[in-house]
């Protein structure tokens, strides 16, 4: 195989997707995949090429958007809106998924994170452990347990006895339900090297109607 057949970007000219500049596959045909998977593509009234990237597997793809819709939707997820978004904004900066953070950031801005708290997402994880930033008690842990979990697979069981204290167990277990989520996405993220969206007119006021508070 040549090395140009191996090189992470491609001419844009040969893969004939608009939506395709930089992926290293093509994303799905809306008109070929089952029709699971055309049901769980139009789960948002825009498009996400995560979606377009995730719906190869036809059929995990309409089982993963059912926990991600869960989090969308305040009924189902059990965490408040915002510990969910730093989760999510925390796994995405830890591993370097600029896409999973950009998709995500509007949400959190939407919600009313704290512009301090977006800006020291990547904040090191000695200065959570020594109680440095504008995180509550309850975010710290959770910035605890996410920056663990990410570092080594696992936790320290004084983190997760905190946790359950503070958290409580089913808070706790949706926090590493949400992580393992997220972060699998990001590996598909910078493994695949999927491409930006297209600008969303009116995300903001479209995020407000797809995704439900608690």
């Amino acid at each position: 195989m040549s090395d140009e057949n191996n090189s992470v970007e491609a001419p844009v000219h040969i893969y004939g997707d608009p939506f395709r500049k930089t992926c290293l596959v093509p994303y799905v045909d809306p008109d070929t995949v089952p029709q699971a998977v055309q049901e769980k593509l139009k789960i948002l009234p825009f498009r996400r090429n995560i979606f377009y990237l995730l719906g190869h597997s036809h059929g995990l793809f309409p089982h993963l958007t059912g926990v991600i819709g869960g989090c969308f939707d305040g009924k189902t997820r059990k965490i408040p809106l915002l510990d969910w978004q730093l989760i999510v904004l925390r796994t995405a900066t830890t591993l370097g998924a600029k896409y999973e953070y950009d998709v995500n950031l509007p949400v959190a801005e939407v919600y009313g994170m704290p512009q301090e708290k977006i800006d020291l997402m990547g904040c090191s994880v000695e200065d959570v452990k020594a109680g440095k930033g504008p995180w509550t008690t309850r975010e710290r842990l959770i910035l605890r347990v996410v920056d663990e979990q990410l570092a080594t697979y696992t936790n320290e069981e004084q983190t997760i006895k905190e946790a359950v204290e503070i958290l409580g167990t089913e808070d706790l277990v949706e926090v590493l339900i949400i992580l393992g989520t997220y972060a699998l996405i990001a590996r598909v993220i910078n493994a695949l090297r999927i491409d930006d969206d297209p600008p969303i007119p009116g995300l903001k006021d479209m995020l407000k109607k797809a995704v439900t508070s608690k």
